[in-house]
């Protein structure tokens, strides 16, 4: 069975904390975390762009572990017009999927981005370019996950409703 959860959120809206909680939850190897920044912006050093390799990289990633029967977690800014139409071939490519989308007012990402390492690389001007509000995927329903939840909900419900 290939799981595909994918978690999707403005710069600064916790993804990655979470992502790396959940699959601290499971015995080692068992979920592959594939985050968009580290492909985009580590791996291959591009703009977030139309043409980026970065959406087709993620892909290969994602179905790798699928492939090999692994929760795949892809987690990033993940804007639909651009990552849509690759995370609706995952979705089908997988057993099952689960959407989550952090929808959250730019106030509340910029305070939670003062909390992070990320603060002293980049501020409020990059982000308020990066942000875009609430942005749904047109083929699935997302849970949506506002400024009610912490981070600590946020971790059981993916990792409660991965165990169902």
């Amino acid at each position: 069975m290939s799981i595909l959860v994918v978690l999707r959120g403005n710069s600064g809206s916790g993804k990655s904390t979470v992502a790396r909680a959940v699959q601290h939850r499971f015995e080692p190897g068992a979920v592959l975390v594939v985050p968009q920044d580290v492909v985009r912006r580590q791996m291959l050093r591009e703009q977030d762009k139309p043409d980026g390799l970065n959406v087709e990289l993620i892909e290969h990633i994602a179905t790798f572990g699928l492939a090999r029967g692994r929760i795949v977690l892809v987690e990033g800014i993940l804007r639909a017009a651009r990552y849509g139409p690759m995370l609706q071939r995952l979705s089908a490519a997988a057993t099952r999927s689960d959407f989550y989308a952090y929808d959250l007012t730019f106030g509340e990402t910029t305070r939670r981005h003062a909390t992070r390492p990320q603060a002293a690389e980049f501020g409020v001007t990059e982000m308020r370019a990066w942000y875009h509000g609430w942005d749904p995927l047109g083929f699935v329903s997302e849970v949506r996950l506002d400024a009610t939840w912490s981070t600590a909900d946020a971790v059981e419900r993916l990792y409660s409703d991965l165990v169902r």
